[in-house]
């Protein structure tokens, strides 16, 4: 929201400014079942309970310490989790305790599912400021409310998908759509040939003004942008 209202500051907005909203968004090419988290998005999917998908903000890694991507399950899941602090993370903050117990101070929030058998998880959070940001050492953090609400539905071996798409085209109507965010790790260095060869794939490289689609994805606004009118509308 802080991208697509660049000219608002986002800790203390004046009264009476209006705020643009992103309700409206593009799938992730694959995103279909189970749970879906586009990285550079920060948004979490949650497909289970059928089309449209219930959508979660996260918190990621930062560069440092990248989020994963590929194809998971829901692991082991933990009400109240103790956090026992990687070695890593003690060397660099030496004043934390080997274990921090379930409470407030706790930055693993209220529930925990963990990705596959890997040593990241999909948990809560005692930072509330930090969703939608780079504030993580790779889990993915949600606000505890919704971790709770979503640890309830979510049965172990759910299908998790982790993607890294920073631009998604979609269509609606006879309208054909761009969608851009960051590249925060830098893994799509060139994203308008990215745009390029997904226009190829559906067929509608010359359906679309590409000055806006440039426009867009310069501004990763994070909000759905009209780009051109399907080839049998006109």
């Amino acid at each position: 929201m802080a991208r697509l209202n660049p000219e608002i500051n986002v800790w203390i907005p004046d009264p009476g400014e209006v705020v643009e909203l992103p309700t409206q968004y593009i799938l992730p090419d694959g995103a279909e079942k189970g749970l879906v988290i586009n990285v550079p998005e920060m948004r979490l999917y949650d497909f289970t309970r059928g089309m449209p998908p219930e959508l979660f903000a996260i918190a990621i890694g930062d560069e440092e310490d990248p989020s994963l991507y590929g194809s998971f399950k829901v692991g082991p899941k933990r009400k109240d989790p103790a956090w026992y602090v990687p070695a890593s993370i003690r060397a660099e903050k030496p004043e934390l305790p080997a274990m921090v117990p379930a409470g407030p101070d706790n930055p693993l929030g209220t529930r925990w599912m963990t990705i596959d058998s890997t040593s990241y998880g999909v948990h809560g959070t005692n930072n509330n400021w930090s969703i939608g940001r780079t504030a993580t050492h790779g889990c993915i953090r949600l606000y505890n409310d919704e971790m709770e609400r979503l640890y309830e539905r979510i049965p172990t071996g759910t299908p998790l998908l982790l993607e890294y798409q920073p631009v998604k085209v979609g269509r609606l109507g006879n309208g054909i759509y761009v969608e851009a965010h960051p590249d925060i790790y830098g893994r799509v260095p060139d994203r308008t040939a990215y745009v390029l060869r997904r226009l190829s794939e559906l067929n509608l490289l010359g359906s679309v003004d590409w000055p806006t689609v440039e426009r867009v994805i310069g501004e990763a606004r994070g909000a759905p942008v009209r780009v051109g009118t399907m080839p049998d509308a006109h």
